[in-house]
């Protein structure tokens, strides 16, 4: 039993902490711009209802008017993948891989890290082709149960892309700097909201980079705002709903590294560089439980699968319609060939030309970010580049739908980099019309064109985002220099 005075003083010590706490509170409130959070909500959940509503009307439309079989539920029928001829490239994903994943789960006791030996096997049995981590796996399962349209499987890849047009709403209005930050932040997202290749990809073929792309998103958000720990868990999120997100590790944990190394001591710029790539490591074990104690090897296997094996020669594939178009066939089709075209097929073959590629890029930012001279515009431009680089430089090649993936980071670094260019709202508004041309058009490009063609399209975009890279950099330069304004 305490004494009087012992329970008076813990009585005391108690108000004294529950005080200070709701202090704390009403601090936390005020400190708060409410009406810019009100704001920002409001204009995140408007875009995402309006891109759901673009994706849901043209997924009925297009299985109303384009479907593979007559199905008597609108809902369950497939897409043709050349409506009215023209080359979307769809893939029947959706029903050969997603819906039969779906469907086992529930009906068979499905186990997706099954055996690798018996996946090599069993090629044409979807239930032993699951390549992805276990998160995807969830968004599947998530909402469906026997008996419902396929449309329910759909709905979290539909969700999630068209919240990634609230998500580019978010970067613009960290990276726009001044009184036009929220409008045009507004009309970057709306754009998103009705990008071509999204709507046709995610929301009517119901391919899988929703997610994925959404969880990039979050992440990217998180760098801008210097916010490390949450950067790279989000990061392992997006990780461990599909494998594209791990290649933005090496240029994200290179600018943590210089940017810590230039604010700090060498020694706790490691201590803390590690420490928050461990959160990464950690957060995608979480996100693998409990397969990786089933089957560990399985699971590692599943997930890492290159998609083709790596070769020390110069073999250049024809891609059958099942399979993704590598850089070197696409370079074929254009008539290079010879020594040069060789070497590609060689460093494509061996991985090299992605491992260069990917160097090159993340060097420099890296050096930048040690000297504190990357911006936010900057790492956008950067990163946009460096993302479809090392899609388009991989051994296996890509698939048109992988570009879902790329685009709202093309879009930011577009509309960054252009909107440098002027204080002026008249100004401004004339050059988010270009935008709106360029980004468009690229889309519309890129839907309609051979999808032999694709990998060099998208190169041809890198060079494209490069040459406004290194205009703007000219600009920034000029500015220091002699202190110039931007002419208009």
């Amino acid at each position: 039993m305490f004494k009087p005075e012992a329970r008076r003083a813990l009585k005391y010590l108690g108000n004294t902490r529950g005080a200070i706490f709701v202090t704390q509170i009403k601090e936390f409130i005020k400190s708060k711009n409410w009406e810019e959070i009100g704001y920002n909500v409001a204009a995140f959940l408007f875009l995402l209802f309006i891109g759901m509503l673009i994706r849901l009307l043209l997924a009925y439309y297009f299985r109303e008017n384009y479907y593979r079989y007559p199905l008597e539920i609108i809902w369950n029928r497939n897409v043709i993948f050349y409506p009215n001829d023209i080359n979307f490239a769809g893939y029947g994903d959706f029903q050969s891989y997603y819906f039969s994943w779906t469907q086992a789960w529930f009906e068979q006791d499905w186990y997706p890290f099954n055996d690798w030996q018996e996946t090599v096997t069993h090629r044409d049995d979807p239930l032993y082709m699951y390549s992805y981590p276990p998160l995807l796996l969830y968004f599947l399962l998530i909402i469906w149960r026997p008996g419902m349209t396929n449309l329910w499987i759909a709905i979290p890849m539909i969700v999630t892309d068209a919240a990634c047009a609230g998500m580019v709403f978010l970067i613009l209005k960290e990276i726009i700097k001044g009184s036009k930050s929220n409008l045009f932040a507004f009309v970057g997202g709306i754009i998103m909201a009705f990008s071509p290749i999204n709507i046709v990809y995610v929301g009517i073929y119901w391919l899988n980079t929703g997610p994925v792309t959404l969880f990039t998103l979050v992440a990217l958000y998180f760098v801008i705002k210097k916010k490390w720990f949450q950067a790279f868990f989000w990061l392992a999120i997006a990780t461990m709903t599909k494998q594209n997100a791990l290649f933005l590790t090496y240029p994200i944990f290179m600018i943590m590294v210089g940017e810590k190394v230039q604010q700090m001591k060498l020694k706790k710029a490691i201590f803390e560089s590690i420490s928050v790539g461990l959160v990464f490591v950690i957060t995608c074990f979480f996100a693998a439980i409990p397969w990786i104690f089933i089957t560990p090897i399985q699971v590692g296997a599943h997930m890492l699968y290159p998609g083709q094996m790596l070769m020390l020669n110069t073999t250049i594939l024809e891609p059958t319609i099942r399979k993704a178009i590598s850089f070197s066939w696409s370079l074929l089709q254009l008539g290079v060939d010879g020594f040069f075209l060789d070497i590609i097929a060689f460093l494509l073959n061996s991985m090299l030309l992605m491992i260069i590629a990917a160097t090159a890029i993340t060097i420099p930012m890296f050096w930048r970010s040690y000297k504190g001279k990357l911006d936010e515009i900057e790492f956008f431009e950067w990163i946009s580049i460096y993302t479809i680089i090392t899609h388009i430089f991989m051994p296996r090649g890509v698939y048109k739908f992988y570009s879902a993936y790329y685009m709202p980071i093309l879009l930011i670094a577009l509309i960054g980099t252009l909107l440098y260019y002027s204080e002026k709202i008249i100004s401004s508004i004339f050059l988010m019309f270009i935008v709106i041309c360029v980004f468009m058009g690229l889309s519309i490009w890129h839907l309609t064109i051979d999808r032999y063609f694709t990998p060099v399209l998208l190169a041809l975009v890198c060079l494209i985002i490069g040459f406004l890279t290194g205009l703007r950099g000219s600009f920034k330069y000029l500015e220091r220099k002699d202190h110039l304004k931007i002419p208009f």
